[in-house]
């Protein structure tokens, strides 16, 4: 009864030695891989860096919605800033013979006033269609007064129409 009682003590202290060892491994293994991200070996150390990098994301994170809200609000200012958003038309009679004013100079320009003309002259005979340039409210190519007034309607902001007469 004394060698029954003696095996199964010995065969529960085995199962507790291979117990203990297979935890130990495990653990070792897992304390390895930390250790592996550290440049020194030092766990203490990299655990640091890692809580240090974990509370650097969370401040930008906290920061980024305000900041990405801010920069994606310049991004659209930049963006309308460059957009055609200026007009001025003018219409007018371009030649002596043909009435009722077909003829027009339309502008349109950023918010610099850099943009384009596009003028159209009607006759009995003959359309033709042109387009001059606009940098900062001037033009390269001297202007006629119908797209010149064009040019500054769409500088004042005024998007009505300006009905002009050939003198």
């Amino acid at each position: 009864m004394n060698e029954v009682i003696l095996i199964a003590v010995i065969a529960v202290l085995a199962v507790f030695v291979i117990a203990s060892l297979i935890i130990g491994v495990t653990n070792s293994s897992k304390i390895n891989a930390v250790l592996d991200y550290s440049e020194d070996g030092d766990l203490v150390t990299c655990l640091e860096k890692y809580y240090n990098n974990i509370r650097d994301m969370q401040k930008k994170f906290s920061l980024s919605n305000e900041g990405a809200l801010l920069e994606r609000i310049a991004s659209c200012d930049r963006k309308t800033y460059l957009s055609l958003s200026k007009t001025g038309i003018v219409n007018f009679d371009a030649f002596d013979e043909v009435h009722g004013k077909q003829s027009f100079a339309l502008a349109i320009l950023n918010q610099y006033n850099t943009g384009f003309v596009i003028t159209s002259l009607y006759g009995s005979n003959s359309s033709n269609v042109y387009i001059r340039e606009i940098n900062t409210g001037k033009s390269s190519i001297p202007l006629l007064k119908e797209e010149q007034e064009a040019v500054e309607l769409a500088i004042s902001g005024n998007i009505r129409t300006n009905d002009v007469e050939q003198a």
